[in-house]
């Protein structure tokens, strides 16, 4: 009878702990709406790619969108699943440019001295006037906002960035 009452708690202790790594689902998860859109700089779309974070302005429910800036400056945010958009509310936004590259060492010879050897210095990609000014990726300076409406259309934003 001991071993019986021993088990049956060892599964109920199993059931409640699996329960607790499992979470409940969406219970809890602030909705969505499909958010997208485009950075600009200096009037043009900005280049390279890069990243794009929306940080909270005042404290709210769900977790901070965040999302892949292509190359040609487009962008999908994504909350809990690739490209599900942000949750409502007012957010700083963050973005962080990709201006350089690392090189192709796989083709380069092993002892990396042969005659034409590749250098080992990443590339620069993003010509010095279009690199965007360091604030735009501080999250407690960056001067640039979006307001995320529940109602509205968020799929075709326009963050604007200026030289400073």
């Amino acid at each position: 009878m001991k071993l019986m009452k021993y088990r049956s708690c060892q599964y109920s202790l199993l059931l409640c702990f699996t329960c607790i790594l499992t979470g409940c689902g969406d219970v809890g998860k602030a909705p969505v709406f499909p958010t997208s859109g485009i950075v600009i700089y200096n009037g043009k779309p900005m280049v390279g790619g890069g990243a794009i974070s929306f940080i909270p302005v005042s404290p709210q429910k769900g977790k901070a969108a965040g999302g892949t800036i292509t190359e040609d400056g487009s962008f999908i945010m994504s909350t809990y699943e690739e490209g599900d958009g942000s949750v409502a509310g007012e957010f700083r936004v963050t973005i962080y440019q990709s201006t350089s590259q690392e090189p192709d060492t796989e083709s380069m010879p092993a002892d990396g001295e042969a005659a034409g050897a590749k250098s080992t210095e990443p590339i620069q990609i993003v010509e010095q006037n279009d690199i965007i000014p360091p604030i735009y990726s501080d999250a407690s300076k960056s001067p640039v906002t979006v307001k995320i409406d529940p109602n509205g259309n968020n799929e075709s934003l326009k963050i604007e960035l200026k030289r400073m």
